[in-house]
């Protein structure tokens, strides 16, 4: 029987999050920091397998700050700022591209896809994200994983790319506004499941 324990991942935890990074990249085609890039401007919220007292990093989602250095979408949409203005798009007229925090996907390995973890996970990153007090994120997501999304959280900007032959869609979330939904999806999964032990800080 398998367990799973959502953490943040400290820095011990690099070389499996190099792991992760490069499976996913194998499995997409993609450049091996799709995963969500520097661990020294990201944090990373990790999934973690326990089975026979081994346990495993199986998934990870991450957080990457503004810097010197471009967001992932930035990198996509090269003429971003161009086609959409932030405050137009948030309703907040003061806000500036240093105070957003981009959202990856997330990946987890093939033989933990059946359950419900990647919404866990989104849910874990959501409500970091409000613990470190950002207004807003952005991010790219397939139209599916945006149907996962409960509650309209994820605004879509109508700003498309393909990313390893899958079109996928820049969005907009509010960590704020999410709270109250993301600790309602946690609290039901870890009720209804008791193989998901919830092991992540969102105080």
């Amino acid at each position: 029987m398998t367990q799973y324990v959502f953490r943040l991942a400290t820095p011990s935890d690099r070389a499996a999050i190099h792991r992760l990074q490069e499976q996913r990249s194998i499995e997409l085609n993609t450049p091996p920091n799709a995963l969500g890039g520097d661990p020294e401007r990201s944090e990373f919220l990790l999934v973690e397998a326990v089975r026979a007292g081994t346990k495993r990093a199986v998934g990870a989602l991450s957080l990457t700050r503004a810097s010197s250095a471009p967001f992932q979408f930035e990198q996509l949409i090269p003429d971003v700022w161009q086609r959409i203005y932030i405050p137009t798009l948030t309703g907040l007229p003061r806000l500036r591209r240093d105070e957003l925090v981009e959202l990856d996907p997330g990946y987890l390995e093939r033989p933990h896809r059946n359950r419900q973890l990647t919404l866990l996970m989104l849910a874990g990153g959501l409500l970091h994200a409000q613990r470190r007090r950002y207004p807003v994120g952005m991010g790219l997501a397939s139209a599916a994983e945006m149907a996962r999304v409960p509650g309209g959280i994820f605004r879509g900007t109508g700003l498309v790319r393909m990313v390893a032959g899958a079109p996928q869609e820049l969005g907009v979330f509010f960590p704020s506004q999410s709270v109250a939904l993301m600790a309602e999806v946690i609290q039901e999964a870890c009720a209804g499941d008791g193989l998901i032990p919830w092991h992540l800080d969102v105080s």
